[in-house]
């Protein structure tokens, strides 16, 4: 009988729809896998445990037929000795019908026992040997199986954790957003509007992108690697529900805004650190559906070779780098700007999270001596202001007898470092001093060098306000404090060496003080000079005239350490005679040595 074509179908249909009902089965969850896993494991382990039992086994087995092996090498020797005197025995019996055979005959029929009984355990041995190995060799089968299942579930944890997190970042989410603006007066309403629309939306992008990494199942796996991954944040649409001047002066837009992330194929594995393998199956490829109108949000890094700049994006201001902007793709005007510096001035196309780094120059307008500027540093605020020096010839040394060829610009600290700016230092770094090391400052105390207990820079034992200079430092504190200041600003700071101290505080006098050899009164604050510090403490660092350069303090106040290794220090100070603080005296001390009298100031080198 023949079967009709739907009879056949019919007939078949198991065979038909057995791979398909095969291929849609949902996968495993994480958990389901979780737990085979743990199975799995519990089965290696034991697994593992009897393989090392059947190697213990098999190690006993190798063992008996290795002794049995030597065994029959010495019963072999004794099977030879034995037969060879059966046969010397035989020949002694022609000529000698007394020889004792039935000896010679005992020891050959032992000896042949023992070769006999040699064979047959060794044959045993061996066979057993062969047994255990081949126990040894399924038992490690069995475990090379587990471990493959177990490297295969591995494997589908890893595509069940992909297909989790491709689930969760296709969630779309509508937030409100509320975003206050004080728009520059030269913009018109218009203007300010659009620019409040657009950073409102900038605020949903980077809002929407932070609650996304929050909400899925390995938060912190993600977090680790966001920067390696795009998410290609699109805002499907967004509606104003108010906007406007609330107090006169900031301007307010209140958004409702869906915005949904359409991350690449291989995204969820660059997010979870895994190989992209698993993020594609053979025949499938990495489509996007295009969708119209629609614009994606990414992730503009901006760094800058200086510290204390200003970056500021499609007019708007976003603070100094480093700093990361959440954008719309397109093009976008990015302007760095810093004092002294050429500005970064660049329109930029942005495509995907992307880097961008803006190399300013520093202006090259003329350096005229007597020029003041200061760093900016990490920290708010500027570094010491410093006083431009200029490559040049200079006389220095006693009458100024001693010609100098400097070969280099430099700038020159406008006064010494006060208490104000050390504090700084101190807070940001919790260092300690070499006085508050060893809890001792030094003091002239009737003319005598003295060491003065619980006497530091905060207390040199006497009252010191934030212009002070500072006091009671060592040349190791003075080094310390350049270091900070090379790293907050990023420019070459030091101590100056005794020659750039000199040519400094001379401002190109001959003389022993900048404004002449005679001392006058009430000048500068020296030891018997007359003024309300003399022989007491130290007087703010601007309370007497500048030099020709705008210099204070180069004549008294406090001794000032150079870099010179000795530990050499210039300037004079408030307790010792106006003749030391002409320009060519020199105090020597230790490089670790503080005193009440000794305070410093910086160079920095000039390109």
């Amino acid at each position: 009988m023949r079967l009709g074509l739907s009879a056949l179908l019919l007939a078949l249909s198991p065979c038909l729809l057995s791979p398909l009902a095969m291929a849609e089965e949902a996968p495993m969850s994480i958990t389901a896998i979780d737990d085979q896993l743990f199975s799995k494991h519990d089965e290696l382990r034991n697994a593992q445990k009897a393989l090392k039992e059947q190697q213990s086994v098999v190690d006993e087995k190798s063992d008996q037929l290795n002794a049995l092996e030597r065994e029959t090498r010495t019963l072999d020797k004794t099977f030879s000795k034995a037969k060879s005197y059966l046969e010397d025995t035989y020949n002694k019996l022609e000529t000698d019908p007394s020889a004792d055979i039935i000896q010679a005959q005992k020891s050959y029929q032992e000896a042949w026992s023992g070769v006999k009984q040699n064979q047959k355990a060794r044959l045993a041995a061996e066979q057993s040997y062969t047994e255990s190995q081949a126990n040894y060799d399924a038992q490690q089968r069995e475990v090379d199986a587990i471990t493959k299942a177990i490297a295969d579930l591995q494997n589908d944890k890893t595509h069940a954790r992909v297909e989790q997190l491709r689930e969760e970042l296709k969630q779309p989410q509508q937030l409100s957003i509320s975003f206050t603006n004080r728009c520059n007066s030269s913009l018109t309403l218009a203007q300010c509007d659009k620019q409040t629309q657009a950073l409102a939306l900038q605020k949903a992008v980077k809002q929407y992108r932070s609650e996304l990494v929050n909400r899925v199942s390995e938060p912190r796996v993600v977090e680790r690697n966001i920067h390696d991954a795009s998410l290609n944040i699109h805002i499907v649409k967004h509606t104003t529900t108010s906007s406007g001047f609330y107090d006169g002066e900031r301007y307010r837009t209140l958004m409702d805004v869906e915005l949904e992330a359409r991350p690449s194929a291989k995204t969820a594995c660059e997010l979870l650190g895994v190989d992209t393998q698993h993020c594609f199956e053979p025949g499938i490829f990495d489509t996007e559906p295009q969708f119209e109108q629609e614009i994606a949000w990414v992730t503009l890094a901006i760094r800058s070779n200086v510290y204390g700049d200003s970056v500021t994006i499609d007019g708007v201001s976003y603070g100094s780098t480093p700093v990361e902007v959440m954008l719309p793709i397109g093009i976008h005007n990015v302007m760095v700007q810093k004092e002294g510096y050429k500005t970064f001035n660049k329109p930029v196309t942005v495509k995907t999270d992307s880097s961008l780094r803006a190399n300013l120059v520093e202006k090259s307008n003329p350096l005229n001596a007597g020029d003041k500027f200061a760093d900016g540093m990490k920290a708010l605020g500027k570094g010491p202001q410093l006083v431009a020096i200029l490559n040049g010839t200079y006389y220095i040394g006693e009458n100024a007898s001693n010609q100098v060829h400097l070969d280099h610009a430099f700038g020159f600290g406008v006064t010494p470092v006060t208490v104000s700016q050390f504090a700084s230092f101190v807070e940001q770094t919790d260092y300690q001093t070499d006085a508050e090391l060893k809890n001792t400052c030094t003091a002239l105390i009737k003319g005598e060098v003295t060491p003065v207990e619980n006497s530091h820079w905060r207390d040199p034992g006497f009252k010191q306000y934030p212009n002070s200079p500072v006091v009671c430092v060592s040349q190791n504190d003075a080094k310390a404090y350049t270091n900070w200041l090379r790293k907050q600003t990023g420019a070459p700071y030091r101590l100056p060496t005794e020659d750039e101290w000199e040519i400094a505080v001379r401002a190109g006098s001959l003389t022993k003080y900048w404004w002449g050899n005679d001392f006058a009164p009430g000048e500068a604050n020296t030891g018997w000079s007359g003024t309300p510090w003399s022989n007491t403490s130290t007087s703010p660092v601007s309370a007497f005239k500048p030099n020709q350069l705008g210099i204070y303090d180069g004549v008294g106040n406090v001794w000032q350490w150079t870099s010179n290794p000795q530990g050499i220090a210039k300037g004079g100070a408030w307790n010792f005679s106006p003749d030391m603080a002409a320009a060519d005296k020199q105090l020597f001390l230790s490089r670790s040595s503080a005193a009440n009298y000794l305070g410093f100031r910086v160079v920095r080198d000039i390109q």
